[in-house]
């Protein structure tokens, strides 16, 4: 069933060989492991954020539900072609839509959620500090809900572009996991650099400077006002923040800087297969995300416990009233 073969092939040095040393064996059930309880883990939370009227109102959720649906991009097509590939030991179905769509999930839903999460960290210092200017329903829709919708359109209006309308032409090894690897507008000088530093490089950086110097403003209140920090406001929200920030700078970093060192004239072949199983490890980004949106929202679980008891307490008092007990000579003369 599974093989260990990998190819070459020519093309980017990011992607020349994205056959890592990793048996296959061995790739798919950790792929297989991780993604099937992060699949559920997501449904969950976004099942008890949209049925819980204070969850789906705040304003610190959105963004999290955003990259959460993003992720499922991910969690259902990419990975599972992958699995598929590995079956099989080529792409399935071997055709260009194929293609082009695990692309557009594995670059374009990947980077998305790169730049989500930098307006995430970012947006976590309004909320705290500058809380006055989402406390109007005007106020909202200006700071909040515009950035969102501008930050979505533009994520599916360029990755949409660059996949099917940008004039270059694709070549497809389907020998290889992503037929390898790299669609056409990578080559192109202006626009794969434009992907490569504003929608990958650019988010990572932002996203490291808001959330930790998100931590020092924290501190920083204390020190001035000398009082203690409303820290139960506050802590939920700076763990799950630097949560998020930590694994995705472990994966993100390394994928940043090796395209630049490339780009610098560094020999392809130095630190590539590190290169490669970084590119392999982004996966747990998107595995572990909703676990962490579970954690930090602990009503989730206590509003969805409650409304369990509160149905097993209401199905239990409808079985108490209609036992065959209660039903009396007394009840049946009511009845006639």
């Amino acid at each position: 069933m599974f093989d260990n073969q990998s190819s070459n092939s020519t093309g980017s040095p990011l992607f020349a060989n994205t056959e890592i040393s990793m048996s296959r064996t061995a790739r798919f059930w950790i792929l297989l492991l991780f993604d099937v309880p992060s699949i559920i883990c997501t449904l969950f939370v976004l099942f008890c954020v949209f049925m819980d009227r204070k969850l789906r109102s705040s304003v610190k959720n959105h963004s999290l539900v955003l990259l959460l649906i993003l992720g499922l991009g991910t969690q259902l097509i990419d990975v599972p072609l992958y699995l598929n590939f590995i079956l099989h030991s080529s792409v399935v179905p071997p055709n260009p839509s194929t293609c082009i769509v695990w692309w557009f999930m594995n670059f374009g839903m990947y980077n998305g959620g790169a730049i989500l999460l930098a307006w995430t960290a970012f947006e976590r210092h309004i909320i705290i500090f500058h809380d006055r200017w989402i406390s109007t329903r005007k106020g909202r829709i200006i700071v909040h809900y515009l950035p969102l919708l501008f930050l979505i359109l533009y994520i599916f209006t360029f990755y949409i572009y660059a996949f099917y309308g940008f004039p270059c032409e694709n070549t497809y090894d389907y020998t290889l996991p992503y037929c390898n690897g790299s669609p056409c507008y990578h080559a192109d000088p202006i626009m794969g650099m434009f992907d490569l530093f504003t929608n990958f490089i650019m988010p990572t950086l932002l996203e490291a400077f808001f959330s930790f110097s998100f931590i020092f403003r924290v501190v920083w209140q204390k020190y001035r006002s000398h009082l203690p920090i409303q820290w139960r406001k506050q802590r939920k929200m700076t763990i799950q923040l630097m949560s998020l920030t930590s694994l995705n700078l472990s994966s993100n970093v390394p994928l940043g800087i090796f395209p630049i060192a490339y780009l610098c004239g560094l020999p392809s072949d130095i630190g590539f297969e590190a290169l490669q199983y970084f590119v392999f490890l982004a996966y747990f980004v998107t595995f572990s995300l909703p676990f962490i949106c579970l954690a930090s929202i602990t009503s989730v679980y206590k509003n969805f416990r409650q409304k369990i008891l509160r149905r097993r307490r209401e199905i239990t008092r409808f079985a108490a009233t209609v036992r065959p007990d209660n039903f009396g000579m007394s009840t049946m003369v009511q009845i006639k």
